[in-house]
């Protein structure tokens, strides 16, 4: 009965968004209400715990908010001044096969800003760009979300790595190895799937041939850079030896047809100063981490929030949570997405384009999208920390973990997956079953490493249909009514890399031994 119960807000979701196309702030507000009955009802939750959780949701909306607020803001603005109309027209230049453009943007792009901040963030940048060079929104939207997957769990310098080496106190070195045999798997995957995306089969076999070598330079990367234990650089460096080796093979093959002199584009704007205000963005991202840690923690802004526990005869206890999810000055991108926006003006009224009636008409724009965006994220932060709070989602997941016994391994990245699709970060996703998987490994005799390790790449995998990214990400592109065809379009690509992964996983942990040796 419990384990039905459990099931129903996540099913109820996916029903509303893709069966009904109810818009996304209904479709949220339906789950939330079921959830919120359910955890009264059968779980125990006191008010005291649903307030606790409640705040926790308000502080993560802010969180997200934020970033929303001001990346649209910096769309708008980049957008109206006609920035991104020169931007696009100069990738058509320098990449004259569109199909070999929307592969280097939505795989290998995505994933350098990833690399860098995450957030959201490579999907909020790369999906309007990829629109405006007249691809379909859906399958713009679908191949960043996709695309940037592979590259979250060693993204944002590192930080995911480091919550789930933290949450299981397994030594970074021996963590290191399994995860990159999984991400290994997802770099492969992803790329193809974004293939997929662009034109189905057609375009996979076409793709393969630029797929497959990048994947193995960016594999062999990555695992130099685990081996020299630089996981603050796993995805920013392994994306860029990626994208080199993308655009090599591409202008090799097209050398007889790229033979002339390239004319960059200018309109009433030039590329650099076009562009400028993107790569001051991934500029002052890398500089923010040259910031001692200690400075960068201290000026923060967060809130403590108390233990609770449920009133079963096995009550659930959540732990308190001190500096909870702190909005750190020289660590959160919305400082550097203002400060971009900020220079972008500088630059439109140097070369004299400036316009305030353009100013004002983006600012409205962000508002008429920016208020309904941070209800939606109000309405899914309730709901998923609610079931977190619970014990809704430990008590389902312990539930597949009884059914599966030995097989447990296989369906251990879905679990991954649908604890970001639910909160929409795989950050949340490693606090609420990273030491669940290892404790399940370690009951079963199996590598808890690799447990781990398998948990977080999924989770990474899940930010493809994230709930909040998902909206983030079709909110940045006017595109929020296209939200239960994306999760239509990419649920099943998801479904298949994490039964990949699994395998792969069920392999793996069972001969790990022997695959630690030859590391």
């Amino acid at each position: 009965m419990l384990t039905v119960l459990t099931i129903i807000p996540i099913v109820a979701l996916l029903i509303c968004l893709i069966v009904l196309k109810l818009p996304v702030t209904k479709s949220g507000a339906i789950a939330l209400g079921l959830a919120l009955v359910i955890a009264v009802g059968f779980f125990g939750i006191t008010g005291f715990g649903l307030a606790v959780a409640s705040g926790k949701a308000l502080w993560l909306a802010l969180f997200v908010s934020l970033i929303v607020w001001c990346a649209l803001f910096l769309y708008h603005l980049v957008s109206d001044f006609g920035a991104i109309d020169v931007i696009n027209k100069n990738i058509s230049v320098l990449v004259k096969d569109e199909f070999v453009a929307f592969l280097l943007l939505a795989w290998l792009f995505t994933g350098m800003l990833q690399g860098i901040a995450g957030f959201g963030i490579p999907s909020v940048i790369v999906a309007p760009i990829l629109i405006a060079l007249g691809f379909n929104p859906v399958k713009s939207l679908s191949a960043v979300l996709i695309g940037h997957s592979w590259a979250v769990t060693f993204g944002s310098m590192g930080a995911a790595f480091f919550v789930i080496q933290g949450i299981t106190k397994i030594p970074p070195d021996e963590l290191g190895f399994p995860v990159w045999v999984f991400n290994t798997v997802t770099i492969l995957m992803t790329g193809i799937g974004v293939c997929f995306v662009h034109g189905g089969f057609k375009s996979i076999v076409k793709g393969l041939g630029y797929v497959i070598p990048a994947a193995a330079v960016m594999s062999g990367m990555q695992f130099l850079l685990v081996r020299l234990g630089m996981y603050a650089l796993g995805t920013l460096v392994t994306a860029l030896s990626g994208l080199v080796t993308l655009f090599a093979l591409y202008k090799i093959r097209s050398k007889d047809e790229t033979d002339e002199k390239i004319v960059l584009y200018k309109g009433k704007l030039n590329l650099l100063q076009s562009a400028f205000p993107y790569a001051l963005i991934m500029l002052l991202l890398v500089l923010f981490q040259l910031i001692p840690i200690q400075i960068r923690n201290t000026i923060a802004l967060s809130f403590d929030f108390p233990a609770t526990a449920t009133t079963l005869e096995i009550p659930h206890v959540v732990a308190p949570e001190p500096n909870f999810n702190p909005i750190r000055l020289f660590a959160h991108p919305f400082v550097v997405l203002l400060i971009a926006a900020g220079v972008a003006c500088a630059i439109y009224k140097k070369a004299g384009v400036w316009d305030s009636s353009v100013f004002k008409n983006s600012i409205s724009k962000t508002v008429k999208k920016g208020v309904p965006a941070t209800l939606a994220l109000l309405a899914f932060g309730n709901m998923s920390l609610i079931m977190m709070d619970s014990g809704m989602m430990v008590y389902l997941a312990g539930k597949v973990a009884d059914l599966t016994g030995n097989l447990y391994p296989i369906f251990a990245p879905f679990i991954g997956v649908t604890a970001t699709f639910l909160t929409g970060n795989n950050t949340n996703s490693n606090v609420m079953f990273g030491e669940f998987q290892r404790a399940v490994a370690y009951n079963l005799g199996l590598s808890q490493a690799v447990m781990s390790a398998a948990q977080s790449i999924a989770g990474g995998l899940g930010c493809a249909i994230g709930s909040t990214i998902v909206f983030m990400a079709a909110l940045a592109t006017k595109q929020t009514d296209k939200v239960p065809f994306i999760l239509k379009k990419l649920i099943p690509l998801v479904l298949i890399i994490a039964g990949i992964m699994g395998i792969v996983n069920f392999i793996l942990i069972n001969n790990y031994p022997i695959m630690k040796e030859l590391s």
